[in-house]
């Protein structure tokens, strides 16, 4: 007997030590798990004293109420809690509900006080959907405690730690769980407890205490805000806003742009409607700014959609040379940094995991790249690193060009939809890293996605029903330094008429100049010809404005790290290609101490090909210059023979050599004091002078 007794009690032993890890454990002291809170004519939801108290008022009409944690339905779990009826009536249902899919369809356990128990589910199977008396019940006024537990392919039901009755699994047709009741009753829920085997995989050196900042009433309002995407400067953000009676079309609107700008990054003014230039009666779906602030991309089920701002506001919208057919009614995009590619995700049939299904919502993130021809290339899957059976949405590529954020169900988490963050490890579109969990302080047991940063990197902002003031808010986090991007250097400036200093509309063009590839582009405003670019480190790069009739001043940046974000401010010059006006060719390298050419010169030097290709008429003086370190007559030589390597350059080129001529000056024409290394740096140069148009 005594050797039976001790085979029960091992045996009892293994299975409390198989019981999975507790996931939440929610005693109600705060709602950390995001309950739903509130009142109508006919029921109130409130957390008070350690408990969730569910009140409703109609006879034979409940109410019922999920959480939404990351849930493998291939596990093992467990759900309980304690319900305590305090009033009502006692002969219909409270109880559990789980694997509600959020259309209303779940799996539920519930009793009623006076002695009975239901499984209930939509799917037909014996034991289930009829009333079962249980005399172990407890009546009004007394905690009951149901528990329903998966092992092995089997459920097991438990009513005060009593196992009632069990079945094979049925299906789990979503992720959400919680309470349900079906008729007026006052009911006490404490100690929700969910176990579950999840291991997610976190940042290292992940920082704790990041708390969640309301951007409050002057940005928010009562209604669905939601879809943040800031500046680059940090120093606006567009968002949507959900059936408002102040969109366009009233509040059966389904959703208008908004924005609001601040200063100092801590006051934000109050949010306004774009209006009609941008919205319209129809819900308005914006993917993104570009960096430049002068681009805005839409998303559409099958492609894109852009407008561009000119003098007297935004341009029509106009389709990109890019068509899919989306099989999802939701579509989420990006434009990279550089203008060059658009991420986003979408239902196609080269999902990894495709499935045909309807109610299949599947997406993988997808990018689509576009080529010098401004040609977009079909769409390319991220692949396996990013995207999994789940759903991926809400992609984020930050300044950095590498660094992106999305959010997924399809990875252990801790909520329904969490954000992630992967790197990318070159110059391909699908090598990433291993994504990581933001972790538990910035992604709840609900749903966290549409995560936007700027190119300080400082703060990120997202939508939170937590503590919100209307439906959905617009919030911030400051940023742990385990899940940033890397630093970046944001170069602001205008382009401007050399000789006028007037703002001019130009292209701004970005090259490294040790691979001579052009890396990125922007447009600078209509009016104020302001403009802004990211640029990242490890890189010498080239800039410079581009406007028909005028010539480039062209600007040089190397970057080989940057430790720390950091704001340039450059104004790009466009010389207009009048006779007598002149430039330095500022991208134009040399040998130290020699005439030979280094390759970083030729994407200028072709430009320059190009210019008088354009325009056949044009004739150049080139002038030699160098600063005042060393022989005079040697340095006079070495000008002479670098103009003349320009010279022989542009003639290899196509250029007639009729077109041009040129002398070297040595050092006797400087333009900055020979008494450091910049300035010196500013005298040895080569300037381009227009001697004839026309």
């Amino acid at each position: 007997m005594s050797r039976l007794l001790s085979i029960l009690f091992l045996g009892f032993a293994i299975e409390t030590l198989a019981q999975p890890p507790i996931f939440i454990k929610d005693d109600f002291s705060s709602n950390v798990n995001g309950w739903w809170v509130g009142t109508s004519d006919t029921y109130t939801m409130k957390l008070e004293n350690g408990k969730y108290t569910i009140t409703t008022t109609q006879k034979d009409k409940g109410r019922f109420v999920t959480i939404q944690p990351y849930m493998d339905m291939k596990k093992d779990f467990s759900i309980e809690a304690s319900f305590k009826q305090k009033s009502g009536s006692d002969n219909n249902g409270m109880g559990l509900l789980w694997g509600n899919n959020g259309d209303g369809k779940h799996q539920e356990f519930i009793i009623t006080t006076n002695g009975y128990y239901k499984i209930k589910s939509p799917e037909k199977a014996e034991k289930i959907n009829e009333w079962v008396e249980y005399k172990k019940v407890k009546p009004f006024g007394q905690e009951n405690v149901l528990k329903v537990e998966q092992r092995k392919g089997t459920w097991f039901y438990s009513i005060n730690g009593e196992v009632v009755a069990s079945i094979p699994a049925l299906p789990l047709y979503g992720n959400r769980m919680g309470i349900i009741n079906y008729t007026n009753m006052e009911l006490e829920i404490d100690n929700f407890i969910f176990r579950h085997d999840v291991k997610i995989n976190l940042p290292d050196n992940l920082t704790t205490g990041i708390k969640k900042e309301n951007l409050g009433p002057n940005v928010n309002s009562i209604y669905d805000d939601l879809g943040p995407h800031i500046t680059t400067d940090g120093k606006m953000i567009l968002f949507g806003r959900e059936l408002s009676p102040d969109n366009i079309g009233g509040k059966e609107d389904g959703e208008d742009i908004w924005m609001t700008t601040t200063k100092d990054g801590i006051t934000w003014s109050k949010s306004e409607n774009m209006g009609t230039a941008i919205n319209d009666k129809q819900a308005n779906n914006l993917a993104a700014i570009s960096a430049d602030n002068n681009t805005l991309l839409f998303c559409r089920l099958d492609g894109f959609q852009v407008r561009k701002k000119e003098q007297n506001g935004w341009s029509a919208s106009e389709y990109l040379n890019v068509k899919f057919k989306n099989e999802s009614k939701n579509m989420e995009g990006n434009l990279s940094p550089d203008g060059k590619a658009i991420l986003f995700t979408a239902k196609l049939k080269e999902n990894l995991f495709y499935d045909a299904s309807a109610e299949n919502k599947e997406k993988d993130v997808y990018v689509t790249i576009r080529d010098k021809n401004n040609n977009w290339s079909d769409p390319i899957n991220l692949g396996k690193q990013i995207n999994t059976a789940g759903d991926e949405i809400s992609p984020f590529l930050a300044a950095d060009g590498r660094s992106l954020y999305f959010a997924t169900n399809g990875r252990p988490g801790y909520g329904g939809y969490d954000i992630f963050l992967s790197r990318r490890k070159g110059d391909s579109w699908t090598d990433w890293s291993e994504p990581v969990n933001l972790g538990p302080e910035i992604n709840t047991t609900g749903f966290d996605a549409y995560y936007t940063v700027s190119a300080a990197a400082d703060y990120a902002y997202m939508v939170s029903d937590r503590n919100s003031i209307g439906l959905s808010d617009l919030v911030r986090i400051k940023l742990p330094e385990a899940v940033k991007p890397d630093p970046v250097v944001l170069l602001i400036g205008h382009t401007l008429n050399a000789k006028t200093k007037e703002p001019i509309k130009a292209d701004i063009l970005f090259e490294d100049l040790s691979t001579q590839k052009e890396i990125g582009e922007a447009i600078s405003d209509p009016n104020t010809g302001s403009y802004r670019i990211a640029l990242t480190k490890g890189k010498n790069y080239g800039i410079r404005a581009q406007a028909k009739g005028f010539i480039s001043v062209n600007e040089n940046l190397e970057l080989a790290s940057v430790a720390k974000y950091t704001e340039v401010e450059k104004d790009l010059l466009l010389l207009p290609i009048e006779e007598g006006e002149s430039i330095a060719l500022n991208n134009v390298f040399f040998i130290i101490g020699r005439p030979t050419l280094k390759p970083e010169s030729f994407p200028e030097l072709d430009r320059l090909v190009e210019i008088m290709n354009d325009d056949p008429s044009i004739k150049i003086e080139l002038s030699g210059h160098t600063d005042n370190n060393g022989n005079k007559n040697a340095l006079m030589k070495l000008s002479e023979e670098r103009v003349l390597a320009v010279k022989a350059y542009l003639e290899e080129k196509g250029i007639k050599k009729g077109r041009i001529s040129g002398r070297g000056y040595g050092p006797t024409k400087p333009i900055a004091p020979n008494d450091t290394n910049e300035n010196r740096q500013r005298n040895r140069r080569v300037e381009v002078k227009i001697t004839k148009v026309g």
